[in-house]
């Protein structure tokens, strides 16, 4: 035959406590209890470092293309064209060099641009 006996809450109490020593503890896992992770300062340096590269990229491009301007110039602009402005010269010297014959059947001749302009400058200045 079995007892059957009222608990009392002191009893219910005591066993419970009881149960709980005698538990094995739980097991102990590598994961954080908690969220470890500052996120707004891992959000700060994201955009910092965002607005940094985007500052970065914009300077490297104004220094390329001042750069490739500087070279445009350079190659295009500045060049010195020593075969053209020996041709240029030996031309003027040829058109300033004094009289000469352009075509002697034609009775054509040749004389300094400054001269050709005061002439014709007194041929129209005397009408």
């Amino acid at each position: 035959m079995t007892e059957i006996t009222e608990d009392t809450p002191e009893q219910n109490l005591n066993d419970a406590a009881v149960e709980t020593t005698e538990a094995a503890p739980p097991p102990v896992s590598e994961a954080p209890m908690y969220d470890d992770m500052n996120t707004p300062v891992i959000a700060l340096v994201g955009f910092v470092s965002a607005a940094v590269t985007f500052i970065c990229i914009i300077a490297l491009q104004a220094a390329y293309l001042q750069f490739e301007k500087q070279q445009y110039e350079q190659k295009v602009f500045n060049v010195k064209l020593e075969v053209e402005d020996s041709i240029v010269s030996a031309q003027k010297a040829k058109l300033n060099d004094g009289y000469s014959w352009v075509n002697k059947e034609t009775k054509t001749i040749g004389m300094p641009i400054e001269q050709a302009m005061k002439v014709v400058a007194d041929k129209y200045e005397s009408n």
